[in-house]
């Protein structure tokens, strides 16, 4: 997206303020990315990228004009057939975006996990809708590819925001705003894999097992002697 199409489309989020979401059919309210957030998104996008969001909203028009084969995980259809309407009314083209009306939990692991290159986290904040996003969408980023945290302030985002910054040889921290946090994924394991001890190690262990339990009946003994 050429950057004064991008400069044009926020502006116009920005005046018609589209209320994309709400419990039901008949509510309207907006539950967007703040526009600091909106507009570090659309300096990550490039024609092409294979992207995957949770949530829906003024993101999923971004990703769709940026031309990305974009996927986005939602449950309720009414918020996505609102997507729908607002792009249709600004000439914006939906053919590369899949919409998915299923709760991410369920979605996310019957998907074949075919590699994404940016994934935006922004849909059930409510613990552990963002850690279940995390692992299901996140192991499918190659090395290089972003993750999209938004709410780091919210307690479930927080913790999940700590642990990325703190998983250093696994995950690099690329932009961090105040409640918006871009990592970029390393090469590696998503999770740290369970090492079998050695031989060594395995008789390091045993032989220290053996030495505490013969002192610890050593000191029975003598408490008993008293």
């Amino acid at each position: 997206m050429e950057a004064a199409d991008a400069r044009w489309l926020l502006d116009e989020l920005a005046a018609s303020d589209p209320r994309f979401h709400g419990w039901a059919p008949d509510v309207e309210v907006s539950w967007r990315l703040n526009e600091l957030a909106l507009e570090l998104l659309v300096s990550l996008l490039s024609p092409g990228q294979r992207t995957l969001e949770t949530g829906v909203g003024h993101s999923t028009v971004l990703f769709a004009a940026g031309g990305a084969h974009h996927t986005v995980i939602s449950p309720l259809s009414f918020e996505h057939d609102r997507v729908r309407a607002w792009c249709a009314d600004h000439s914006i083209d939906l053919s590369s975006v899949c919409f998915i009306a299923e709760p991410s939990q369920d979605a996310l692991p019957a998907m074949d996990p075919t590699p994404l290159d940016l994934v935006l986290i922004d849909g059930d904040h409510a613990f552990p809708s963002p850690f279940i996003d995390f692992y299901y969408a996140g192991r499918r980023l190659v090395p290089g590819g972003l993750l999209v945290l938004d709410d780091t302030h919210l307690r479930a985002g927080r913790v999940l925001d700590d642990f990325l910054r703190v998983e250093s040889n696994r995950w690099r921290t690329h932009t961090a705003l105040r409640t918006t946090t871009v990592f970029e994924r390393l090469e590696g394991p998503l999770i740290p894999p369970v090492i079998s001890p050695s031989p060594l190690m395995a008789w390091q262990r045993l032989r220290g097992a053996v030495r505490l339990r013969t002192r610890l009946g050593a000191l029975r003994e003598r408490v008993r002697a008293r």
